[in-house]
């Protein structure tokens, strides 16, 4: 494939570590993923190391497997995190513009973001992300890019996201150990994101909610910039810790029935008590299991929780009244029977549950809300490689105009 590149990426989730490879083209604007690998994720638990061996092994093994589907080896990858320790501050920065002429160039904004950075961090957290959300030029609000207007004084309202000091030294040595460098760290809300929400939803504003294992993410969005970010410690894996204990199953069992549940309620044709081998479990137990009983009796009341959490989180953000596109769930927990109506039940607000954009190359097994932060991570990633690639075009045009003018001054001079 002509003008493309390779991008690799490393989501550290709560139930799995994956790693996945994409070949982005330039000409067709577009990815294929060429590798893909999930491994469960031992020696985490909640985003975090526990054990740093098997959390290296685990990574490991993600990342041997993607290699040897992709055919070649990775040395450094965009790493995706989430975790309960990750956090955000909005923040006011305020420079003076420094060109004697008055007109804003990409120095400026570099002043004015680090005036925002200039925050009280809590005591070993650190900045991961700064977001300029919107600029306010000379009383002019809402400026989207201020570079090459006119002014005197130029602000920033931006979004900070920051996390622990000691769990991000924990996972860079982990991926030091094991030889791989990493290009940066990405809140998975920002990567999911990417793969999921649409530029009028951001616009207009709306909270995007990503459950997966042991964690929901929730972040807000409005005027096309993330406003608020934070991370719920309870997930899927509540629902079928409460399925396992009820039913008096394996974890692993317990997991096939929650997974199954929603392919069997979606059929409308069942009967109450199912025998095991329908949920993919061979055992010589006679057990059946209600169907009823799990959704209603376990599930559900489950679920009503998790969204209650959501909602008062959203109202404390005080963003509640600014989301009007309402909510977009994704996620693994996004799979779950039911939620859709308990979610319509408990948050009156609209809801759409979205699948990743559909990429080409090996796709079959994650097209689906699972691996939305994961697809997200490369097109976050591709981003972030653009975005960088124009500023050093600007800098360069900016340094250009500049001997441009001084020449214009000296050649009147010249005999």
């Amino acid at each position: 494939m002509q003008h493309s590149k390779i991008i690799s990426g490393i989501d550290i989730g709560t139930s799995k570590v994956t790693t996945i490879i994409g070949q982005y083209s330039d000409t067709e604007d577009k990815f294929n993923i060429i590798a893909v690998s999930s491994i469960p994720s031992l020696g985490f638990r909640k985003g975090q190391i526990i054990n740093i061996e098997q959390a290296s092994s685990t990574i490991v093994q993600s990342i041997e497997s993607a290699e040897r589907m992709a055919g070649f080896q990775i040395n450094s990858a965009s790493v995706c995190l989430s975790a309960p320790h990750i956090e955000s501050i909005n923040s006011h920065g305020v420079v003076a513009i420094s060109n004697p002429n008055g007109e804003i160039d990409p120095n400026d904004i570099e002043r004015v973001i680090e005036a925002a950075k200039a925050i009280a961090v809590p005591n070993g957290k650190e900045i991961i992300h700064i977001i300029p959300v919107k600029y306010t030029v000379d009383g002019q609000e809402g400026v989207i890019d201020p570079v090459g207007m006119n002014g005197v004084r130029l602000e920033v309202e931006a979004h900070i996201i920051i996390a622990s000091t000691p769990s991000l030294k924990n996972l860079k040595k982990c991926l030091e150990d094991i030889g791989i460098k990493i290009d940066q760290l990405v809140y998975s809300g920002l990567a999911t994101a990417k793969s999921t929400l649409t530029e009028t939803e951001k616009e207009l504003g709306v909270a995007l909610v990503d459950i997966g294992g042991s964690i929901t993410t929730l972040t807000i969005f409005n005027e096309g910039s993330p406003v608020y970010s934070s991370v719920i410690p309870v997930g899927a894996g509540n629902v079928t810790n409460d399925l396992a204990i009820g039913l008096r199953f394996s974890l692993d069992d317990a997991e096939k029935i929650k997974l199954r549940l929603n392919k069997i309620a979606e059929s409308k044709k069942f009967e109450d008590e199912i025998e095991l081998s329908n949920f993919g479990i061979q055992s010589d137990d006679k057990r059946r299991v209600s169907i009823q009983t799990s959704i209603n009796g376990i599930i559900k009341p489950r679920l009503e929780e998790i969204f209650h959490l959501i909602y008062s989180k959203i109202e404390d953000s005080g963003f509640a009244q600014t989301i009007p596109a309402g909510i977009v769930l994704t996620g693994g927990g996004a799979q779950t029977v039911n939620i859709k109506e308990v979610c319509e039940k408990i948050i009156p607000l609209p809801l759409r549950i979205a699948n990743p954009p559909k990429v080409g190359g090996i796709i079959d097994d994650i097209i689906n809300p699972a691996y939305s932060s994961s697809i997200g991570l490369l097109m976050f990633s591709n981003d972030t490689k653009k975005t960088s690639s124009t500023t050093v075009k600007k800098n360069k045009v900016s340094v250009g105009g500049l001997f441009g003018k001084i020449k214009k001054l000296i050649e009147p001079l010249m005999p």
